[in-house]
């Protein structure tokens, strides 16, 4: 009886000590989890998602955030701000001083290849003729066998050999120009009229000079000196082209070269030489008179003096 009745107290003790710590560990733990327990006005719901660490770890695969952010630079994407381009009124590099004035044209090299491809043609064609103007430059005897095969064959030669000693010096003219700073002019087409009007002057004065000549019975005497002419143009047409070439390419770094700055000295020394060669072979073939003096100044040396002096002038 006596053991009945002190299991029975043991068994009620247990249960009220059982009961006070279930009420504790569930006070503990909502004061643990704050708002994870059940939620009243003070403390809110319970979140278990958040809380948990591998929770996290499923709603990162669930929303990919970094996949959109690969795709990004996959896709074509527009500006939306402009970027307006900003200058300094006081930079100095802004001065027409410090530009680059770019001369180099392509036209220029392509009248070269032009006389280089007619230069080779009239060398092919009329071979013969060509080996006899240079021969007759430096050996005088040469030139009675060119003025024998003149006669023989026709003046085609003549004409293609005159041409491109024209086109040579028309583009040391244009030089000439682009040295002066008319940039504007450095043009194919302002090469066309320079060479027309070249061209025409050329004419009318081989025309003065053959109506003259033909007035005084002379008219050998003009034959010759325009071989010798044809000549001289011809020689210094190959020995400039390349000097021309370049002078005009040449660029900013290069401007301070003989040729650019003194292209003008050099028109003037072809022409000089020309006259000098022309004269040397009057005094040679014994021609040397009152007539063909005062042919050779009035229609040979003044014509070019006034143009010489009128472009000095004007220009």
């Amino acid at each position: 009886m006596r053991r009945f009745a002190l299991l029975l107290l043991i068994l009620s003790v247990s249960n009220s000590v059982w009961s006070q710590a279930s009420m504790g560990l569930n006070k503990d733990t909502n004061v643990q989890l704050g708002s994870m327990g059940i939620g009243t006005d003070e403390v809110p719901m319970a979140n278990y998602w958040f809380y948990f660490p591998e929770n996290r770890f499923i709603d990162s695969l669930r929303v990919d955030s970094l996949a959109t952010r690969f795709a990004v630079g996959l896709e074509l994407q527009f500006p939306t701000d402009k970027a307006y381009r900003t200058r300094d009124k006081y930079d100095p590099f802004l001065h027409e001083l410090y530009f680059r004035k770019a001369r180099g044209k392509t036209w220029f090299f392509i009248v070269a290849v032009i006389v280089i491809l007619y230069l080779i043609y009239y060398r092919s064609v009329f071979k013969r003729q060509f080996e006899l103007r240079v021969s007759s430059m430096f050996r005088p005897y040469y030139f009675e066998d060119l003025m024998r095969e003149q006669q023989i064959s026709s003046a085609a030669g003549s004409v293609h050999a005159y041409s491109i000693g024209l086109i040579v010096f028309v583009l040391g003219i244009m030089l000439y120009l682009i040295n002066l700073d008319f940039n504007n002019l450095n043009t194919f087409f302002m090469f066309v009229v320079v060479l027309i009007i070249w061209t025409l002057i050329s004419m009318c004065l081989f025309l003065l000079q053959r109506i003259t000549t033909l007035s005084l019975d002379i008219g050998y005497f003009l034959s010759r000196n325009f071989q010798r002419q044809i000549n001289v143009n011809l020689i210094m047409g190959l020995i400039l082209l390349p000097l021309f070439l370049i002078a005009y390419f040449s660029g900013i770094g290069w401007q301070a070269n003989w040729i650019l700055h003194n292209v003008q000295s050099v028109l003037i020394v072809w022409i000089s030489l020309r006259l000098w060669v022309q004269l040397w072979g009057i005094i040679r073939d014994s021609m040397l008179n009152l007539t063909s003096i005062l042919y050779f100044c009035t229609l040979e040396m003044i014509p070019y003096l006034l143009l010489i002096k009128f472009l000095q002038n004007s220009l």
